[in-house]
């Protein structure tokens, strides 16, 4: 069985890392009967100045079907991880800002490490990731470039959408494998729902995230809504504004925080809600798109996600975000449906969710890309 050490900043018992610790969880899960996992990751969540207390330090945790290393901040050695990945087969990396990330390139291109190196893209060169702080990632985007840590490396990205990205910040000439990611594999399905009407955004609150979009196309909906806000808030800056905005709501929309949402909720508190209101600037997957359709939640999105199924098969609505009206226009159709007509369209995004399930876990391209 092929060893397989992924690189990660946070992995479980933490939550806060979103979807790029659910497709680590999700790629174990459903591979980790044909693969040996080892994760090599920090010993507390995102934000966290205290660690995990369920974890053992300087020795491998069994978490799930992976076997896990914690360490603490500014344990991604040089020696440690050239002692890990001269014992595996292969290097997934899921970044390649963080520390671990570019200490593992620099001792590839030092040939320290002979095994293949795989970078995931993550969605960090989508044009929505690369308007904050744009600058500063290009600067050191470019840097690792002129100093050649990207050669001899493969991208692992979830299209060719999410290629043309790379390519187009590092170069024509990359290695690249399509690999969609994996989803969850429970499907709760719909039930219906007696409450109010109710919104649900649900993501790390940060601008890439878009909240800020989401409140003021609220604030132009003329029927009553009830909005719920999950997930952490890593930008506290942006969290201030989006709160400001909030509290000059017309009467018609009331709102509450409700923190943040372990993994294994997620679903759990999507099926409360009757939409997912989410206007992204960019996704290269979504989980959360996937977790509201899994459970019958009718998902508003962006037209920045790969997620044209939804409109293809009547299971939500996608929309521009230059036109606040069509979010504005979905909201309130969702609204006034009948309860026959909101149930079909939620089985629709119910039926999405299982195909993607049974034919992503069998064609998953992350095969190809661990040999």
């Amino acid at each position: 069985m092929k060893k397989i050490l992924i690189l990660t900043g946070h992995y479980l018992p933490g939550h806060r890392d979103g979807g790029p610790l659910r497709t680590i969880i999700n790629i174990t899960d459903v591979l980790g009967d044909e693969y040996e996992f080892f994760i090599l990751c920090l010993d507390r969540d995102h934000g966290d100045t205290e660690a995990y207390s369920s974890i053992f330090r300087n020795k491998w945790n069994k978490v799930g079907k992976a076997n896990v290393w914690y360490v603490s901040p500014g344990g991604f050695t040089f020696e440690l991880l050239s002692k890990f990945a001269s014992q595996m087969d292969l290097v997934y990396l899921c970044s390649f800002y963080d520390d671990y990330g570019y200490k593992t390139l620099l001792l590839k291109k030092q040939r320290k490490i002979s095994c293949p190196v795989i970078v995931a893209s993550m969605g960090v060169f989508s044009k929505g990731a690369l308007s904050h702080k744009g600058l500063k990632k290009r600067v050191f985007i470019n840097g690792c470039k002129i100093i050649g840590l990207f050669k001899n490396i493969t991208w692992s990205v979830t299209s060719e959408l999410e290629a043309e990205d790379v390519k187009r910040e590092i170069g024509n000439n990359i290695k690249y494998v399509i690999a969609e990611d994996l989803p969850r594999t429970t499907i709760p399905g719909y039930q219906e729902r007696k409450e109010p009407f109710s919104i649900a955004f649900l993501s790390r609150i940060c601008p890439q995230k878009n909240l800020l979009a989401a409140v003021k196309i609220l604030k132009s909906v003329r029927l009553d809504v009830k909005f719920y806000v999950y997930g952490p808030a890593q930008d506290k800056a942006y969290w201030e504004r989006c709160k400001k905005e909030m509290k000059s709501f017309p009467l018609n929309i009331t709102w509450k925080y409700c923190g943040d949402v372990p993994s294994e909720d997620v679903q759990f508190k999507l099926a409360q809600h009757d939409v997912l209101l989410f206007p992204t600037k960019g996704e290269n997957y979504g989980h959360v798109i996937f977790e509201a359709l899994s459970v019958g939640c009718i998902p508003i999105i962006s037209d920045q996600t790969p997620w044209v199924e939804i409109k293809e098969n009547n299971a939500g609505f996608i929309c521009s975000l230059d036109n606040v009206d069509n979010f504005v226009n979905a909201i309130e159709k969702i609204a006034q449906m009948d309860s026959t007509d909101r149930r079909k369209m939620a089985e629709n995004g119910v039926c999405i969710a299982k195909e993607k399930v049974e034919k992503n876990n069998r064609e998953t391209g992350y095969r190809k890309i661990f040999g």
